[in-house]
């Protein structure tokens, strides 16, 4: 949460700093792009550093950098360029962050349970989204936009104090002991081109929420709904986005879904609630978030819950590829969002949302082909090697 916090933040501000220091859509759309964009650049080799410090160690000079961002936005940060230069580190500190999660829930957590685990990880994400939203009722139009994200970087701080020992799950420690005896060499088993197939899916379902995010506060307001009112909706799209990760991932360990298959429809509907959005009045922005977020936002643990379970050598150094999408997708969203905002409509922006995920689903079902066909030849050859 504390790593996403600052670019969800802007996003949930843009009406207040427009307002105060004069950013356009476009601005805010490229400052939170450039968060995203340097985490993209540094994901994949951050992932492999991941595996070197392993996960305490990767988690506190990832919120340090978080912190010391948020900070410096609060004290220093009046123009466009300062914006995207200390988002920017930012997204350092959240490239970092993110597979050092992922590390650290695939060494300590039951594999029945790691579903729900990655599942309540990604949920910081809608829950940075829910505060931003919170934040502008509370903390912008009270006391002034900059205490929010001094407010972000005590919160990043506190993460830091409270964070708990390490403790290995029973049946997690054998394969905790046998993957960090190796971390240095450490390798994912899939494939690069399946990895890269895996970043592209998530690069369109990424774009599309970066577009929601970023930007249903502005359009909210812009369709007649109050200040207050339009960081609400986001704070309640969020509210629902965490309930429908946990529920996602609560289901397929219970159930025994594949969250690839999953992922498929979650992308489909959450195209179609985005078109309702796309009518543009204030009554959408009040009912459309809520299938919009819990369908078109609510992939990301099942996301990383397939990457991980194919690719059990290195789950750092393979979220870390597929997260490289992940975090394009998180760029583009915001940067396309406000030239499209600012050179056309907000319908048009909910329609390129929609067709983002519908696309997104499209390109899942065949990822989740090429994954069925990897794993049959895998056991063929292993079969064979037997014989």
């Amino acid at each position: 949460m504390c790593s996403a916090f600052p670019v969800f933040l802007t996003g949930a501000l843009g009406v207040q700093l427009r307002d105060d220091i004069g950013l356009t859509a476009t601005h805010v759309g490229l400052a939170m792009g450039s968060s995203f964009g340097v985490a993209a650049i540094l994901s994949a080799p951050m992932g492999r550093v991941a595996e070197r410090l392993g996960p305490r160690r990767g988690f506190r000079v990832g919120l340090t950098t978080s912190a010391l961002a948020m900070l410096a936005v609060a004290l220093l940060a009046r123009n466009v360029w300062q914006f995207c230069l200390l988002l920017g580190l930012a997204g350092a500190g959240n490239a970092l962050n993110q597979p050092s999660a992922n590390l650290m829930l695939t060494t300590h957590v039951d594999g029945e349970r790691l579903g729900f685990a990655l599942a309540a990880k990604q949920s910081g994400m809608p829950a940075a989204a829910l505060l931003g939203g919170i934040a502008v009722p509370a903390i912008a139009l009270t006391v002034g936009w900059q205490w929010a994200y001094g407010a972000g970087a005590v919160m990043a701080v506190g993460a830091m104090l409270g964070f708990p020992p390490d403790r290995v799950s029973r049946s997690a420690r054998d394969t905790s002991a046998n993957v960090a005896g190796d971390r240095r060499s450490a390798r994912p088993d899939l494939g690069m081109a399946l990895l890269v197939l895996y970043a592209t899916v998530g690069l369109l379902g990424s774009t599309s929420a970066g577009t929601m995010v970023g930007f249903i506060t502005s359009g909210a307001e812009a369709s007649g709904l109050g200040p207050g009112a339009a960081g609400l909706v986001l704070s309640l799209g969020s509210l629902v986005g965490v309930a429908s990760r946990l529920i996602q991932g609560w289901q397929v360990d219970r159930w025994g879904v594949l969250p690839i298959q999953r992922l498929v429809w979650l992308y489909g509907l959450g195209g179609l609630g985005m078109l309702v959005l796309a009518i543009d009045v204030p009554i959408t922005y009040v009912l459309a978030p809520i299938p919009a977020f819990a369908f078109g936002w609510a992939w990301p643990g099942l996301f990383n819950l397939s990457v991980v379970r194919n690719n059990p050598s290195a789950p750092a150094a393979a979220t870390g590829i597929s997260q490289v999408g992940v975090f394009i997708g998180a760029a583009l969203g915001p940067a396309l969002g406000g030239l499209i905002i600012d050179n056309g409509s907000y319908r048009l922006l909910w329609l390129f949302g929609a067709s983002t995920l519908l696309l997104g689903s499209m390109l899942a079902t065949v990822l989740r082909r090429h994954i069925r066909r990897n794993r049959e030849r895998n056991l063929s050859h292993r079969g064979q090697t037997k014989v």
